[in-house]
């Protein structure tokens, strides 16, 4: 079980550049193939928590999928944010599919 202080549909924000975003899936620890140097900044530590596949918008409001550690991130705290209303509508998608029932043949 992966101790993570977000969830799948959950906003966050980049903490350095304040971009908003939605957690989408959840890495125990770094699980790229090669980590650069700039990703875990030589710190092992960094690299065996966990680590997360975000997906937020640039500029013309595409979106665009970032992998970020936990300590890049801080709680959104915001439940609205008309300026990116496609990034709301996409964690309320998440969070209703984790919730609707499975229901097997």
């Amino acid at each position: 079980m992966i101790a993570s202080k977000f969830g799948i549909g959950q906003q966050v924000r980049h903490k350095l550049l304040g971009f908003l975003g939605v957690v989408i899936d959840i890495d125990p620890e770094y699980s790229l193939e090669k980590p650069s140097a700039e990703e875990v900044a030589g710190n092992e530590r960094l690299r065996f928590s966990p680590w997360y596949h975000v997906v937020m918008e640039d500029d013309q409001g595409q979106p665009v999928h970032t992998y970020l550690a936990e300590a890049q991130l801080d709680r959104e705290v915001a439940e609205a944010h008309p300026e990116q209303p496609s990034l709301d509508e996409l964690a309320e998608k998440i969070r209703r599919q984790l919730q609707a029932p499975r229901l097997r043949h």
